[in-house]
Parts: C-alpha cells; sequence; structure tokens
C-alpha cells in the first residue's frame, strides 16, 4: 500500500479555546464539527479542517509568526467586502489592508493570538 499525504489541517494554537471557537464560529458563520475541552474543530469543505488546539504551547506575542491560514474568495469584490466587514470586528487586528498583488486582491488580518488570516482571490 503507498500512502500519498495531502495536507488537510490548519491548526492554530489558541491561549483561549473558548475565546477563539466563539470568534471562529462568527467569522465562518459555521457550528465545529468537533468540540471539546482543548480542541475545536471546522470544517474547511471535504475532509480539510481548520482546528484550534489550547493543549500544546500556548502562542506567545513576541514570538513571529511565519504562517497564515487562507481563505481563497471567488473574485476581487469578494475580498474587498469581506474586508468591509471584518475590519470592525474588535477580535481582528489589520495586519494588511487590501492591496492587489500577482495573485489578485488580498488582505491580511491578525487573530487575538496573533496568527495570520490571509483572504484573497481564489487562484
Amino acid at each position: 500500500m503507498t500512502l500519498t499525504p495531502q495536507p488537510n489541517l490548519q491548526l492554530l494554537y489558541a491561549t483561549d479555546i473558548q475565546r477563539s471557537a466563539a470568534l471562529y464560529r462568527r467569522l465562518f458563520a459555521a457550528d465545529p464539527v468537533f468540540v471539546s475541552p482543548r480542541y475545536v474543530a471546522f470544517s474547511a469543505g471535504g475532509e480539510a479542517l481548520f482546528a484550534l488546539w489550547s493543549g500544546g504551547d500556548a502562542p506567545h506575542a513576541d514570538v513571529p509568526r511565519f504562517v497564515e491560514a487562507g481563505i481563497m474568495l471567488a473574485s476581487g469584490e469578494a475580498v474587498d467586502q469581506l474586508y468591509q466587514v471584518w475590519r470592525n470586528d474588535p477580535d481582528l487586528r489589520i495586519a494588511q489592508p487590501p492591496s492587489t498583488e500577482v495573485f489578485g486582491r488580498t488582505f491580511l488580518m491578525l487573530d487575538p493570538d496573533g496568527h495570520r488570516l490571509r483572504v484573497c482571490q481564489r487562484d
């Protein structure tokens, strides 16, 4: 049997799992598919999951983040529309306002733990 691994899990460390779960429930307008005291998972389509975990080392604000969780939307207009909604969310910070890059429209937000959320046009 040959295994062909596919990336199917985005996992973010959360200092406050309940706060983070409430935020992502609101942002995704969806309930989690799995909830436990230290792990909450949302469907990311198909077999893929977007999950929060508070059982490992807590994220520290002074540690640089080099990974972004990505959300691809159908058009540049959809990217700009979502930015207009998210920019007023008190639990998100703007890291990069909307701009046009080689792959299309994009913006970057930070969640309360400093995780980077990249919203962009679908490739």
